[in-house]
């Protein structure tokens, strides 16, 4: 399953909540429904989930994405994303393995 998602050292970043979604959805048939739990999450995977606004630069005008021409001004806009804190590289490439 292909999510778009942006990681870096010790941070994943989910752009698309439903992505995030889905894939808590997996930790939860895993692990049960405990593991929405804040302090469980961090005890057995190694991290933390927040909600997060990421500013976003929009598209220039003329930009193609998707295959459309972007007609939206230049500038900036909030876009809703889920962050994952984790604590150790080694729980980050654990979960970047079984589960993206």
């Amino acid at each position: 399953m292909s999510y778009k998602v942006t990681t870096k050292k010790n941070l994943i970043i989910f752009h698309n909540p439903e992505d995030w979604a889905r894939v808590l959805d997996r930790l939860e048939q895993d692990f049960g429904t405990a593991i929405r739990m804040r302090h469980i999450m961090r005890r057995e995977l190694g991290f933390t989930a927040r909600d997060h606004r990421g500013l976003v630069r929009n598209l220039k005008v003329g930009d193609v994405m998707d295959g459309h021409e972007s007609r939206a001004p230049t500038g900036y806009h909030y876009e809703y994303q889920v962050h994952l804190d984790f604590y150790t590289e080694s729980s980050q490439s654990w979960f970047i393995l079984k589960y993206l």
